[in-house]
């Protein structure tokens, strides 16, 4: 089992509208395609002031889950996501085999 983790860094006034976001349309198209939702988490520790920084974690079966699902519709939702916000809007993902 993989958990693929996405962390956004958003402007905080902007925060309300991810959210909405990501419960709309980025998670229903990611448990769509085969992906189970672990958490949804403020991250705590955040160094910006002036942004808010959430984790989603996203349960795979395997690599090549993680890898479909990053190449296909998680970048088509990367490029939605950029287009609406741009850089007041940033994400990065890291992968984590459950032991």
């Amino acid at each position: 089992m993989i958990i693929h983790n996405i962390t956004y860094c958003v402007d905080k006034a902007l925060a309300p509208a991810l959210l909405e976001w990501l419960r709309g349309t980025y998670i229903p198209r990611a448990e769509a395609e085969g992906l189970e939702v672990q958490a949804l988490a403020r991250v705590i520790s955040n160094a910006d002031p002036a942004a808010d920084s959430y984790a989603l974690q996203l349960l795979a079966q395997g690599p090549r889950d993680v890898k479909r699902w990053a190449d296909g519709t998680g970048a088509a939702l990367d490029s939605e996501m950029t287009a609406r916000w741009g850089e007041r809007c940033l994400n990065f993902a890291t992968n984590l085999q459950v032991l």
